[in-house]
């Protein structure tokens, strides 16, 4: 339904979900690849996961990468199209894409796909090294899957600013850090997303640490975010003053709910966050809850959206300018509808 709070930026609105990918009916997963990019004013690009119901109960990244159009910011949908390389890959069996962020630059769709073995017994892990996979022509035609770096792991999330795209990557073939080699690191890309470069580790706790996001500032400050796994109430932040080349820890912040699968985007005068909420640690958390903050640094007590799915809620958002100059966020999430089976959900946040 649809929700209203009194958050850090205003009264903040979550519209009532709508169903964008009816997994149910056709009895398929759609864990991961939620990635979106607008290439247009109202023109949006939408990616989820076609995968197995039955590999982990539906909670693994079996499958391949569909994706469809949008022109009218969202409101309506073209029908379904094949990312036709990770549909390659499944048929290979040696692993499979997950589109996890995407953008768009000079004409180019750049995508970054985690490859999953689905060697272990949960969701997708150990990961391969990612790969990008682009397009010159919108998605009509697709490049063959290019290697993004040496070292196994996730992306997890990319941003554009001033022509240069930036990518935040946990260096890590398990899911979860375990050592202190297991570093995030940002890469770098001037030319387009052709090529990238390693500009440095980010000083941030990665020891029982996993997920990521970033989020450029007014003052050109760059915030690298971390979920806490073992307590997800708190999230690990660095600061940045220089694009990326060196970082400064900041104390963790303290969330109510806790946060799983973190997702921030700009809203108003702030930021918004998204994810899975921590309301029981000994399963990996549930619930859905949502964020507000004025500097993304301290956020509000957030608004409990669900509180009783799990295994769920892993999401992408999109901030979007309609013609009036109203902002709305374009949420993007996963929702259980049996065992670990999840369908894809639509919402906005708006002030």
């Amino acid at each position: 339904m649809e929700r209203t709070y009194e958050s850090a930026i205003g009264p903040l609105h979550a519209s009532e979900p709508e169903l964008y990918v009816d997994n149910q009916s056709r009895h398929r997963s759609g864990h991961m690849s939620h990635a979106m990019l607008q290439y247009g004013t109202g023109k949006i690009i939408a990616f989820n996961s076609n995968c197995s119901p039955r590999r982990v109960k539906g909670h693994a990244a079996f499958g391949f990468v569909e994706y469809r159009y949008s022109e009218d910011f969202a409101r309506t949908w073209s029908d379904i199209h094949v990312v036709t390389p990770t549909y390659d890959a499944l048929l290979d069996g040696i692993y499979t894409h997950s589109i996890e962020k995407a953008v768009f630059l000079d004409g180019t769709l750049t995508c970054f796909a985690t490859s999953n073995t689905q060697n272990h017994d949960i969701c997708c892990e150990p990961w391969e090294t990612p790969v990008v996979i682009r397009s010159r022509d919108l998605g009509k035609t697709w490049e063959a899957p290019a290697e993004f770096c040496p070292w196994r792991g996730r992306i997890y999330d990319a941003k554009e600013k001033d022509g240069v795209i930036y990518v935040l990557m946990f260096c890590n073939p398990e899911f979860v850090g375990r050592y202190p080699d297991d570093v995030y690191r940002l890469f770098v890309s001037a030319d387009g997303g052709n090529t990238f470069s390693v500009r440095s580790v980010v000083d941030i706790a990665t020891v029982e640490h996993a997920y990521g996001a970033l989020q450029f500032r007014p003052d050109g400050s760059l915030l690298a975010y971390a979920c806490n796994i073992p307590d997800a109430h708190l999230l690990s932040v660095s600061r940045s003053d220089d694009l990326g080349r060196t970082w400064r820890r900041l104390p963790d912040i303290t969330l109510k709910y806790g946060i799983r699968n973190v997702q921030i985007a700009p809203l108003g005068d702030g930021y918004v966050m998204h994810g899975r909420a921590w309301l029981d640690s000994e399963r990996g958390g549930r619930g859905q809850v949502v964020y507000a903050s004025r500097d993304g640094l301290a956020w509000d007590d957030g608004l409990l959206l669900e509180t009783e799915k799990r295994v769920c809620y892993y999401s992408n958002m999109l901030p979007l300018t309609l013609p009036d100059g109203t902002e709305k966020v374009l949420v993007q999430y996963s929702d259980c509808y049996e065992a670990s089976c999840v369908n894809v959900m639509h919402m906005f946040l708006s002030l």
